[in-house]
This record gives structure tokens, sequence and C-alpha cells, in this order.
């Protein structure tokens, strides 16, 4: 059984590849996923740190290599599911 940060994190990479998929596809190529990795909830500041990975498709260049939309997808998805938490991201690259 999947608990529940593991879930949450499959939620967001299905609203982030699946729902908002056109984009990922336009910015980083065909073939790009982005997967979450890792969820850290900080209850001082009331914020989540998303840690993501961009595994790159067919298109693997410097000219895609812009974490801005990433950023922003996962922050707008973030906002339907903690609309309470300020959302921080770390994104890092495969292949």
């Amino acid at each position: 059984m999947i608990d529940k940060k593991r879930r949450m994190c499959r939620l967001i990479e299905s609203y982030v590849n699946e729902f908002k998929g056109y984009a990922v596809r336009e910015m980083y190529g065909e073939g790009t996923k982005i997967k979450i990795h890792n969820l850290n909830f900080v209850n001082s500041d009331k914020s989540v740190m998303v840690e993501a990975i961009i595994v790159l498709g067919d298109t693997i260049n410097e000219d895609v290599l812009d974490r801005k939309l990433a950023d922003y997808l996962i922050q707008d998805a973030m906002t339907y599911i903690f609309p309470d938490l300020s959302t921080k991201c770390m994104v890092r690259w495969d292949v």
C-alpha cells in the first residue's frame, strides 16, 4: 500500500505530466516527464519543499534547461492540494 506522502507525489506528477503535459512537452521536448522525488513539510513556516526531477526525453540541449516552467506547474498543483502552505521547489535534471 502506498503511503500518503507517496500518493501526494503521484497526484502532483499526474497533474503536471497529464493535465498540463502539453506545456511540459512543448518546453522540454517530447518524452519528458517531471518526477516528484520527495515532499518535506516545514511546520514552523507553513511551507512544503518539493524535490523534483525533470527526466528529459528526446530533446537534450541547453535551450531546454530552464526550470521556470517546472517550478510554475508544481506550485500551481500545490495550490489545489495544500492551499494554505507556501511552496518551495528544488529541481534537478536527468536523462
